[in-house]
């Protein structure tokens, strides 16, 4: 993951928060670790802000690599709801791709992105990654 040296860290993953790193260069923004808040609306409404001044700014295309290893059910609504704000802003504008990663032994993050992909009408891949 040499390409995550390169990339500017505009949140800094905690024990309870995801990092958020992006790379202008390749118009890709990662967010990963955990997302284990009670009340994640301050943390996601900081992450709304950093996606919307970083998409806006992708000229024609950008994607968002999701490498979550913990994922509770009050993050997983605001991840739906800014994902479904993207696709609604940005869909048929730019080229969007998401990238769900989960290790191969964790079923409860596999699940949370095949409901994003069923509900969201954007590419949206779901690669296995080995631990």
């Amino acid at each position: 993951m040499l390409y995550l040296e390169k990339m500017r860290v505009a949140i800094r993953e905690t024990g309870f928060t995801p990092s958020v790193r992006i790379s202008k260069e390749d118009h890709r923004i990662v967010i990963s670790g955990p997302s284990r808040l009670e009340d994640p609306t301050q943390f996601y409404e900081k992450l709304t802000e950093v996606l919307d001044d970083t998409i806006i700014n992708f000229k024609s295309r950008f994607s968002i690599d999701f490498k979550l290893n913990y994922l509770n059910s009050s993050s997983s609504k605001w991840l739906f709801h800014i994902l479904k704000n993207i696709q609604n802003r940005y869909g048929g504008k730019k080229v969007i791709a998401i990238n769900w990663y989960y290790d191969g032994d964790d079923e409860n993050i596999l699940e949370a992105g095949e409901v994003f992909q069923n509900l969201l009408s954007m590419p949206f891949s779901i690669i296995e990654t080995k631990s």
